[in-house]
């Protein structure tokens, strides 16, 4: 059984997120949002892994609070009746539930087992239901789940199974008697897109609706109970009547996927949005379609506020406000006056249709329709998202290129950037710091969450044993012949309140720790000034299954000692513990590999022969070193030839130089490197050493590096 946990927990990955702690707005897309029953405070789900709180009566202010606990997208966000409780639900697979005013997490769930896409609350029955990419719906007793632990009810949710695919909108209405769940299900041999009818009570299937051609991406239930409206990728917009379990009409006004919809209280007016950047109002009683906005990127949610004005997200950073109802009751009331149609809106035409028609017979968009609001009312400015990334060959280094076409250097190792260049060419910039180095991949890098988020996985992040001032530290005389493992320091840097917690916590120790006894529990005194300096604002997260499922979640000064040791790797507490990297059995691992080389005499240079075969040493040793062990082998200070000597040049060792494929090799320049972008035959590592006289050209000579 140990065995099998270990294992288990050897494929567990450690991630940090780069990110400025006091940003105060989001960095990527914004997927969902949401409003207090007042209308007072706004909460919106990025793409940054962040919800936000925003206060609608300045709205050119900085965010008021921000909810970051979740690793991946928050897809959904609800605000629960006591107005106190907030709930998000996010694609790292998990629901939280945060309390609104001390931004704190209350309670995490984590029944499904993929990308959680969406949730409905049923205000008056105290129930929420959620759906995602398993193909489940649950639903959850919102009054059990914020009981205490020991008052808690054996079940707090049911499960409803019976989607035979992804899930991707749920919808719900106050009193909450049905549940509908939309999906990509296969109705026919060419079209996909099915709509489920769930009782919450018992979680049986009570019917389904078909009709559309394609994924199901956004719906809503009327407060009644008997209308049922639906958008789909089809680039249409269904109403069906529950009761029949039928389409009753088809909308057919935008020119891509409708990804939100939203109806008024009265259900009179439906606005819609989606994929083709257009936002329009239907009146549904004259099924005229006034084209109110045309966004800058696509409409991700549309949200009615209680004075009937939008809010308005999409896949960028920004969220608008659209005062939009002054207008669209002028633009109606004026029709009956005009002569000519609108230039703001188009007329549906046409019969109903029955389930299983494509659209009604209207007219079709007209694309010179111009918006009733050429600009928001409001915006609240996001930040650009980084969306390329490139790491430099020292493999501390990122560059990056974001979304407003600004050029930025990171450094993993400091988690800050540390240079911009503004809007300039990415490939260009790239290739200006291009430099002939290599060093071991001991991390990767993603910016899925419009930022950088830098993952360890075991072993590769032991893989980098670099000397300290090639890990970028100072190139001091006590640091240049000082071993360091990178990755092993990084981890160090990010839980050493975690590590300071556990030596105050003897009885805490790992078990195979404490197998070992006193002798095992003592550890050699170590270089603490060869840690690097890490923000303890910065988020780190244990995540398992390649990342994709979080255990757990903190900031590095959250840390103290008290987590749960089997949340951790075992490789991550056994390095940290031993003080040098180790594997999940306690074994030391990630010392520099070795590499085999001949180191001969040149050919054109009068100078003694080394009379051996193949040498081995570490990686990262650098030709300094091979061009010193020549010389003190063969005792060269001695024989320098008189032609060359000069009273300005003190050292023996200034008169020698390596070469390698007929070029000579910098002496800061390491082994691995030199196989790799200097030897003709990397598979047969020769070098050579001569007298500088011998060199060829002078200006073959390739530049240091730093």
């Amino acid at each position: 059984m140990l065995g099998t946990t270990l294992n288990r927990k050897k494929h567990r990955r450690v991630s940090y997120v780069i990110r400025a702690s006091d940003e105060g707005r989001h960095r990527s897309g914004i997927n969902s949002i949401a409003l207090s029953r007042r209308g007072d405070l706004l909460f919106s789900a990025g793409r940054d892994a962040t919800t936000r709180c925003w206060n609608t009566a300045n709205p050119k202010a900085v965010c008021e609070r921000t909810y970051d606990g979740h690793t991946d997208w928050v897809n959904d966000v609800v605000v629960m009746s006591d107005e106190a409780t907030l709930v998000t639900a996010s694609s790292d697979t998990t629901i939280k539930f945060w309390n609104i005013a001390n931004e704190t997490c209350t309670a995490t769930l984590k029944e499904h087992c993929d990308y959680v896409k969406a949730l409905a609350y049923a205000r008056n029955a105290q129930f929420l239901a959620s759906a995602g990419l398993d193909r489940d719906v649950y639903i959850w007793d919102t009054v059990a789940l914020q009981k205490p632990v020991a008052q808690m009810p054996d079940s707090q949710f049911r499960r409803c199974e019976g989607h035979k695919d992804s899930v991707y909108c749920i919808a719900t209405n106050n009193d909450g008697k049905l549940v509908v769940s939309g999906s990509t299900e296969r109705v026919s041999t060419h079209a996909i897109g099915l709509i489920r009818l769930w009782d919450p009570r018992t979680g049986e299937r009570t019917g389904r609706l078909k009709g559309h051609t394609d994924n199901i991406r956004c719906i809503l239930l009327s407060e009644d109970g008997t209308k049922c409206i639906s958008g789909s990728s089809d680039a249409t917009i269904k109403i069906w009547d529950i009761g029949q379990q039928r389409c009753i009409q088809s909308i057919a006004i935008h020119t891509d996927s409708v990804w939100s919809i939203a109806l008024d209280p009265q259900n009179l007016n439906l606005y819609s949005g989606g994929k083709d950047c257009n936002i329009f109002c239907t009146d549904l009683r004259t099924l005229d379609s006034t084209l109110l906005h045309k966004a800058a990127d696509p409409v991700t949610k549309l949200l009615l506020s209680p004075a009937r004005s939008l809010w308005v997200s999409t896949v960028s950073a920004d969220l608008q406000f659209l005062d939009v109802e002054p207008l669209l009751v002028r633009e109606r009331a004026s029709r009956s006056t005009r002569s000519k149609p609108s230039v703001h809106s188009i007329t549906i035409v046409g019969p109903r249709r029955s389930i299983g028609s494509s659209s009604v017979g209207q007219e079709a968009p007209d694309e010179n329709l111009v918006p009733l609001l050429a600009n928001p009312t409001h915006v609240i400015k996001g930040l650009p998202a980084i969306v390329k990334h490139d790491f430099l060959e020292n493999r501390r280094c990122v560059l990056t290129e974001d979304t407003a076409g600004d050029v930025a250097l990171w450094d993993v190792t400091k988690a800050q950037k540390i240079q911009e260049y503004g809007k300039v060419d990415f490939r260009e910039t790239r290739k200006s710091l291009e430099k002939e180095l290599l060093v071991p991949a001991w991390c990767t890098v993603d910016c899925k969450l419009g930022s950088l988020t830098v993952n360890l996985d075991f072993p590769q992040v032991f893989s980098a044993e670099l000397y300290a001032n090639d890990a970028g530290f100072p190139h001091t005389p006590e640091l240049e012949e000082t071993k360091m493992n990178v990755g092993f320091r990084i981890l160090r840097s990010l839980l050493k309140r975690w590590l300071q917690g556990r030596r105050v916590r003897p009885q805490d120790r790992s078990p195979m720790r404490q197998q070992d006894g006193d002798e095992g529990a003592s550890h050699t005194e170590i270089d603490e000034s060869l840690d690097y300096t890490i923000s303890d604002k910065i988020k780190v997260i244990i995540s398992e299954d390649s990342g994709t499922k979080p255990l757990i979640c903190r900031r590095v000064f959250e840390w103290d000692g008290s987590e749960p040791v089997d949340i951790l790797p075992e490789w991550l507490v056994q390095s940290l513990e031993r003080d040098a990297p180790h594997n999940d059995k306690g074994e030391r691992v990630g010392e520099s590999p070795k590499v085999g080389f001949y180191l001969t005499a040149h050919p054109d240079c009068d100078i003694r022969q080394m009379q051996q075969g193949k040498l081995n040493a570490p990686q990262i040793l650098r030709a300094r070193k091979v061009l010193h062990y020549a010389m003190t082998k063969l005792q060269l200070d001695t024989q320098i030839p008189a032609k060359l000597k000069r009273p300005d040049v003190r050292e023996p060792f200034d008169y020698l130089e390596l070469v390698c494929n007929e070029r000579i090799v910098p002496l800061d320049m390491n082994l691995m490197t030199i196989r790799k972008y200097v030897a003709k035959n990397p598979d047969e590592l020769v070098l050579q050493y001569r007298w500088k006289e011998s060199m060829a050209k002078s200006d073959s000579a390739v530049k240091g590096f730093a």
